[in-house]
């Protein structure tokens, strides 16, 4: 192999076996995974072509068959074209999404989709996907990297298997349930990374080896905190959520912690900054100033990275994770999309996971002339202002969390 590239398919799907398939490389899961009979699934298949030449695939779509003497043959599920093709350039990975439903033939139980694989490629192309990958992201504070653009710069676990064909379980049950309307079950294919992409990644890379002393002096936690302080005062109001000033601190002392997590680990560095750097050259934005670029280009991928680490500091802080990860990825992915768009923000989110989290590392660094039990003060008073603050019935595990941690910090103190 001469050449390896960023791996796509970790970055939306954690699992550790993939499959081959004539020169394309794959993962999928059905969601729902299980349906009433009559109702309708999609299958997700993650897609990546393994070589670097243009490949034409055939797609052929196995239905699991009724068995018995008189309707042997007839299928159990339904898609609506069965055998259809797909062109991957260079490399490329995608999504295919295939809308699944059963047939008057289906019985309860597990029921296989099978799907087979035919390319035409040319003889000369070179490979450029690896059978078997290690991530540098193992152990810590973050137990799953899916969504937080991750693995292209510190890869994902996986082994490859080659087979000829891979079969997805659906799971049928309960009673009948036709939905309302005709379904749609056309397929789709989405394109979620290209060739044309690697040029920024490269440039992220080459810049940041370049300037990594330089980085190392400029991004110490205390310029860290002062920048992430100003933005994030700034972008909160814009959400409709302004800051006091505990809470303004606090906030600022978790995004600039997180910071440091991946900055202290040579092996994690590229985790927080090539994202960020990608982003900037991809925007053609000046990269002369680190501490700015992180600050403004950078703060999406900072809030979510410190949301992700605020989930696995409470975790580890409280013996177990009150959150299943499904919901810690949806509110990562609520928070720093409505800071990053300017959208409403509801306050519990401001405090769960990230102020809940900052309290509890309230003294991993001290400011310069800081009173950590002042800040403690800002926090206990700032949160007492918000009296709608974990009202839902919904946040009343939050509200416990928080008020056991602020005690415990007070304590500390």
């Amino acid at each position: 192999m001469d050449v390896a590239l960023p791996d796509i398919i970790g970055e939306y799907l954690d699992t550790p076996q993939r499959f081959e398939i004539s020169d394309v490389q794959l993962a999928g899961y059905f969601e729902p995974a299980r349906i009433a009979p009559e109702a309708i699934t999609n299958l997700y298949v993650f897609l990546q072509n393994t070589v670097m030449a243009p490949i034409k695939v055939n797609v052929k779509v196995i239905m699991p068959q009724k068995k018995g003497f008189l309707s042997s043959g007839r299928p159990l599920l339904h898609v609506h074209q069965p055998n259809f093709e797909l062109d991957l350039q260079e490399a490329e990975a995608g999504l295919l999404i295939l809308p699944v439903t059963t047939t008057e033939h289906v019985k309860p139980g597990q029921h296989p989709v099978t799907i087979e694989l035919k390319t035409t490629v040319p003889g000369h192309a070179k490979r450029v996907r690896p059978a078997q990958a290690k991530s540098q992201l193992t152990g810590g504070l973050i137990d799953n990297p899916v969504g937080l653009n991750l693995v292209g710069s510190l890869g994902s676990n996986y082994t490859s298997k080659t087979v000829k064909q891979v079969s997805f379980q659906l799971e049928v049950a309960g009673q009948s349930s036709p939905p309302e309307r005709a379904p749609r079950l056309n397929h789709q294919y989405n394109t979620v990374w290209v060739l044309d992409q690697l040029e920024f990644f490269n440039r992220a890379i080459h810049e940041l080896n370049l300037r990594q002393v330089k980085l190392q002096g400029e991004l110490n936690i205390e310029a860290l905190y002062v920048n992430l302080y100003a933005e994030s005062t700034s972008r909160f109001a814009d959400a409709g959520v302004p800051l006091r000033i505990g809470e303004a601190i606090i906030l600022a002392k978790i995004l600039a912690y997180s910071c440091q997590y991946f900055l202290s680990k040579p092996n994690l560095r590229n985790g927080l900054l090539v994202p960020i750097w990608e982003r900037a050259f991809e925007a053609d934005r000046d990269t002369t100033d680190g501490l700015h670029v992180i600050r403004t280009v950078g703060y999406h991928h900072v809030l979510k990275l410190a949301i992700a680490i605020s989930f696995g500091i409470l975790g580890k802080a409280l013996g177990q994770h009150y959150w299943p990860l499904v919901e810690r990825q949806a509110v990562a992915s609520y928070i720093a999309d409505s800071i990053e768009d300017g959208q409403e923000l509801e306050e519990d989110f401001l405090y769960l996971p990230l102020l809940i989290a900052g309290t509890q590392i309230f003294d991993k660094f001290k400011l310069d002339g800081e009173n950590v039990n002042d800040t403690l003060t800002l926090m206990k008073a700032a949160s007492e202002a918000r009296p709608d603050l974990f009202d839902a019935e919904e946040m009343a595990q939050a509200s416990k969390i928080f008020q056991l941690v602020l005690k415990r910090s007070f304590q500390k103190s």
